[in-house]
């Protein structure tokens, strides 16, 4: 499942990251450089991605 497409960051890279640093998207996003270079990732509307950023976190930390 994308969540970055300009790095093209998965959803299991996201799960990954939010394991070790919870909730913290600034963390999230340094680990993993999602939503660094269109930022429309970080909008809950991106039409580029399956789940943007803010959703793909907290369906990882629901699911761990």
């Amino acid at each position: 499942m994308l969540v970055c497409d300009c790095n093209e960051v998965t959803f299991d890279m996201i799960k990954a990251a939010v394991a070790k640093h919870g909730g913290n998207i600034d963390a999230i996003k340094d680990e993993t450089s999602a939503g660094t270079v269109c930022e429309c990732c970080l909008e809950e509307d991106c039409e580029k991605v399956d789940l943007a950023l803010p959703l793909a976190v907290k369906k990882a930390l629901e699911e761990l």
